[in-house]
């Protein structure tokens, strides 16, 4: 039957059906994760970056102690805190960004995600 493919071949368990994830956030998970584990993720090996681009402000809060290593390394690469998370989370944004379906339009839901937290205030 087509099915025997997707059974496990194991004597001592009882044969189980495995079926791969092939949904949006399982891609774009396994695409993260596999580009954190081949390149190492030490903030204190990041490079300066001359890109420049559009910047909107937007409030952030930590742990105080997560902002103090923030801070540190900041302060040893000679850099700010935003470059350190700018950097931190642009492969995973450039990953998601490459795998939305093509009906996502991030810029309405930009939209309304701006209009539903103000009403939250």
């Amino acid at each position: 039957m087509g099915l025997d493919k997707f059974l496990k071949d194991d004597i001592n368990e009882k044969e189980e059906l495995v079926i791969a994830k092939k949904d949006y956030k399982s891609r774009v998970n396994n695409m993260v994760k596999s580009s954190f584990e081949r390149e190492s993720l030490n903030l204190l090996n990041m490079e300066k970056e001359e890109i420049s681009a559009k910047k909107v402000p937007m409030s952030i809060y930590f742990n105080k102690e997560d902002l103090d290593l923030l801070k540190a390394i900041a302060f040893e690469k000679n850099t700010t805190v935003n470059k350190i998370l700018m950097n931190i989370i642009k492969e995973p944004l450039g990953v998601t960004r490459d795998n939305l379906p093509l009906n996502f339009d991030v810029e309405s839901k930009a939209l309304e995600y701006e209009e539903k937290s103000k009403r939250r205030k």
